[in-house]
């Protein structure tokens, strides 16, 4: 007779929870069905109501393990729909996170059986994952160079296993090197590709964008670089200040200000146009910002030749003209945005 499914819930789910429990601790051979009922204080008997055997219930148990992961690749991966520029980067990092937060927690007790178990069940949980990020990607301009399938199984038995079993250390030590790889999965010059994804800035940038700040000065009236430093520090503190790098330099910057829904300053090196580093870090900027929220942008009016790409740049967008104005002496318009679940596609974008 077929045996009949049970429904989860109540003595099931405690079974379960003790018998991950205790795989962690002992290992796999060394939990035995009776530990696991004595755990959770009821006789074997009906251990065999709920599973088949020790391997129906450890491939459970892993699940319930993974649960939260599940949930914040998931978060990560629908968030990223409005930000694809950092839709890798956030992904990877998080992997890199939770990987050191694992070890702290379990390194000291954790059985060597379980542990593999774990990181060979994490590259199947993570390659669905990176598979639609895949397609947002290639939704948003991106053109890997590799089958979209063939694209995730690199990635993740790539990049993934490297966060997974090198030591924090040799992992920082290569991350060049596997950005440089992803990079070339991507289709994308690893030689410049680095200014194409935004980072949020820290104090060590201060001096590379002020140095920026010097070539694009001319097209910001009122500029005052020792205030404009000032404020810099306060929007890297709060999180509202993103970059783009290139070997170290700065080239482009962003900054936007949640309390005043506003985006303040966008700039890039004149010495790359074309390149998408406005477009990509007005993305982050936006995304950074609840859905349906209304931003502005002060920025010159349209008949002025000085701001033609700014203006060209938010519209692309979505900004629409709400307000002439003057600011420092100087004609300038108020453009504003509802912000959008799914940013307009303005460009190609993707990894790390």
């Amino acid at each position: 007779m077929a045996r009949k499914p049970v429904e989860s819930g109540g003595k099931k789910d405690e079974i379960i929870a003790a018998a991950l429990e205790l795989f962690m601790e002992k290992g796999y051979a060394n939990t035995s069905i009776r530990m696991i009922q004595s755990k959770v204080g009821s006789e074997v008997g009906l251990f065999y109501y709920y599973f088949k055997d020790k391997d129906a219930v450890f491939e459970q148990a892993l699940n319930l393990f993974f649960e939260s992961y599940k949930k914040e690749f998931a978060q990560i991966v629908e968030q990223g729909r409005r930000n694809p520029s950092r839709l890798l980067t956030n992904f990877f990092v998080y992997m890199e996170e939770a990987t050191d937060a694992f070890r702290e927690q379990y390194a000291a007790k954790l059985h060597w059986t379980v542990r593999r178990a774990i990181r060979e069940q994490m590259l199947e949980v993570i390659e669905p994952y990176l598979r639609e990020i895949m397609d947002i990607l290639v939704s948003y301009g991106a053109r890997p160079k590799l089958d979209l399938d063939v694209a995730a199984m690199f990635l993740t038995h790539g990049v993934g296993s490297i966060i997974l079993h090198e030591e924090k250390s040799v992992f920082k030590e290569k991350s060049a090197e596997v950005t440089k790889g992803i990079n070339l999965i991507m289709g994308l010059d690893p030689n410049t590709a680095e200014m194409l994804f935004p980072k949020f800035a820290t104090k060590e940038d201060i001096p590379g964008c002020m140095k920026l700040v010097e070539k694009v000065e001319a097209f910001f009236p009122g500029m005052q670089k020792d205030v404009f430093e000032n404020q810099l520090k306060s929007y890297i503190e709060k999180g509202e200040a993103v970059v783009t790098r290139l070997r170290g330099e700065v080239e482009g910057l962003v900054l936007f200000s949640k309390e005043t829904k506003s985006i303040d300053f966008l700039g890039r090196n004149p010495e790359y146009p074309h390149k998408g580093i406005g477009m990509r870090l007005l993305e982050t900027a936006i995304a950074q910002f609840p859905i349906g929220e209304e931003i502005s942008v002060i920025t010159f009016r349209e008949e002025d030749p000085k701001g033609m790409d700014a203006r060209r740049l938010y519209s692309k967008f979505g900004f629409e003209t709400v307000e002439l104005l003057t600011m420092f002496e100087y004609p300038c318009e108020k453009m504003q945005l509802t912000v959008a679940e799914i940013p307009s596609k303005v460009g190609s974008v993707q990894p790390r």
